[in-house]
C-alpha cells in the first residue's frame, strides 16, 4: 500500500501479507522508429550515463499527453504537437487520466494542474481543510486517480497528529472547488523517527466510479465502490491487500505481491517491485478468475493487461478472459523505454534511441554507444493482428586502436 508521511515527506510501505495495428510515431527531435532495423553496438564497459530525461505520459480518447523535462503536450491522435503548460518542479510528475480529463502532481508538494485536453491546462490550488480528527491540516497529496472529468485525492495531514479518519478529496477539471467525497477510517502507524504515517488507500476509477481499498490489517483491505457524481456507494467487501485497476465498469484486477516480493519499498518508485498474483473479481466482491502471476505491476484496460518481461525486456498484452501474451515491443541498450500508458486499444510508449560509435569514437571506459537521443512517442493500436517490433540487434564495435593503460573504471 502506498503510505504517507505526516508531513511534506513522503514513502511507501506495505505491509507483507499487495493488427491492423497503426503504429503513429511523432517526433521529439530524432526520427520515429529511424533505428529499426539498425545494427547497433554491444559493450558491457562504459562511464556512466547521464540521469535519464524526466518524463511522464497518458491516454485520453483523442490522444497522449506528455510531459518531457518542464512542457506538457498533447498530441492528438490526428492532429499536431501543442504545448499545454510549463511545469516547474525538479521532480518527475505522477500523471493520471480518464478517457477524457488528466491530472499531474507537481512532485512532493501537494499542488496539480490539470484539464480536458486539448484545451489548456489550469494550476489546482490546494484546499483550506483545517483540523478534522487529530489532524491540524489536511491537503490532497497522496494517492490520486481522474474518474471522469473529476480529480480524486487521498488527504495527508500536512502536521505531526494521530488521525483514524482521512479525508478523499474531488474537484472536478472542468472547474469549480474542492470537497470532501468521503471520511475514510484509515489507521496511523508508528515510525522510529517518532512521527505517525497514515497509510493511504488505494484508488482506481473508470468512467464516473472510483474503487477505494482501505487497508485494515497485514493482508486485508475494505474495498468500496464510489460514484463520483453522485457520491453513492456502489459496493463494499473486503479483499486481499493489494493494488486494484478496473479491467471494466463491472471487472477489477487484483494485483497482490507474491510470497517472494520484498515486504517495503522505498518512495520514489519509478516501477512497481513483483512478483505479483493476479486474479480478477466482479465489482461485487466476487473472484472469478485467477490471472496467473506478473514480474512487474500490470496495467490494465478493455479487460486486458499490459506486461513486462523482465527477461526479455519486452512489452506484451493479453486477454483476461485467456490466450497467451502477445509480444508488442522490444526493449534493450539501443532503445530505451523512459515511460508508457496503456488505454484499450492503444499503447504509448516514451522512448528514446542510441546509435554505435564510430570505431575511432570508442575509448577507454566510453562504451559503444552515443548518448540516448531526444525523447519521442511511439503510439500502437493492439486491436488488430499482432505485429511485433523486436528490439534492435546488437553488436560491438571494436575500436580503430587497441585500449591499453585504461587503469579502472570511473566510479
Amino acid at each position: 500500500m502506498m503510505g504517507v508521511m505526516a508531513g511534506s515527506s513522503q514513502l511507501t510501505r506495505r505491509r507483507a501479507p499487495g493488427a491492423r495495428r497503426w503504429r503513429f510515431a511523432w517526433v521529439c527531435g530524432v526520427s520515429v522508429w529511424a533505428a529499426v532495423g539498425t545494427v547497433f553496438a554491444e559493450g558491457a564497459s562504459a562511464i556512466p550515463a547521464p540521469p535519464p530525461p524526466r518524463q511522464s505520459v497518458a491516454l485520453v480518447r483523442r490522444g497522449a499527453v506528455w510531459f518531457d523535462e518542464g512542457s506538457i503536450f498533447f498530441q492528438g491522435f490526428h492532429s499536431s504537437l501543442v504545448r499545454l503548460w510549463t511545469l516547474n518542479s525538479e521532480f518527475r510528475p505522477r500523471i493520471a487520466s480518464s478517457a477524457t480529463a488528466v491530472a499531474m502532481s507537481g512532485g512532493e508538494k501537494a499542488e496539480f494542474v490539470g484539464g480536458v485536453p486539448p484545451g489548456p491546462l489550469t494550476a489546482i490550488a490546494a484546499p483550506k481543510l483545517r483540523g478534522g480528527d487529530g489532524c491540524k491540516g489536511w491537503l490532497p497529496g497522496g494517492e490520486f486517480v481522474v474518474a471522469g472529468d473529476d480529480l480524486v485525492a487521498a488527504g495527508e495531514c500536512q502536521w505531526d497528529d494521530r488521525s483514524l479518519r482521512q479525508p478523499l478529496f474531488v474537484r472536478s477539471l472542468r472547474g469549480g472547488r474542492w470537497r470532501v467525497l468521503r471520511w475514510l477510517a484509515v489507521d496511523s502507524l508508528p515510525g522510529g523517527d517518532g512521527l505517525y504515517y497514515n497509510v493511504s488507500p488505494v484508488l482506481a476509477a473508470e468512467g464516473e466510479l472510483v474503487a477505494v481499498g482501505v487497508q485494515f490489517s497485514g493482508a486485508r483491505m475494505e474495498t468500496s465502490i464510489l460514484d463520483v457524481r453522485s457520491g453513492r456507494t456502489v459496493a463494499r467487501f473486503d479483499l486481499p491487500d493489494g493494488y486494484l485497476a478496473f479491467a471494466s465498469p463491472k471487472r477489477l484486477v487484483l494485483s497482490v505481491p507474491a510470497p517472494s516480493a520484498p515486504d517495503e519499498v522505498d518512495f520514489p518508485l519509478d516501477e512497481w517491485s513483483g512478483p505479483f498474483d493476479l486474479a480478477l473479481y466482479s465489482t461485487r466482491g466476487r473472484r472469478i478468475a485467477g490471472l496467473g502471476s506478473a514480474e512487474q505491476l500490470p496495467l490494465v484496460s478493455g479487460m486486458h493487461l499490459l506486461t513486462e518481461e523482465l527477461d526479455t525486456d519486452t512489452l506484451s498484452v493479453r486477454s483476461v478472459t485467456g490466450g497467451a501474451p502477445e509480444p508488442v515491443v522490444g526493449f534493450n541498450e539501443a532503445r530505451e523505454r523512459l515511460a508508457l500508458a496503456f488505454r484499450w486499444p492503444a499503447l504509448v510508449v516514451v522512448e528514446a534511441t542510441r546509435v554505435p560509435l564510430l570505431p575511432s569514437e570508442v575509448h577507454c571506459w566510453s562504451g559503444d554507444y552515443s548518448p540516448a537521443g531526444s525523447p519521442f512517442l511511439g503510439l500502437f493500436d493492439l486491436a488488430g493482428s499482432p505485429l511485433f517490433v523486436p528490439a534492435p540487434t546488437l553488436v560491438r564495435v571494436e575500436p580503430s586502436q587497441p585500449l591499453t593503460n585504461c587503469g579502472p573504471p570511473p566510479p
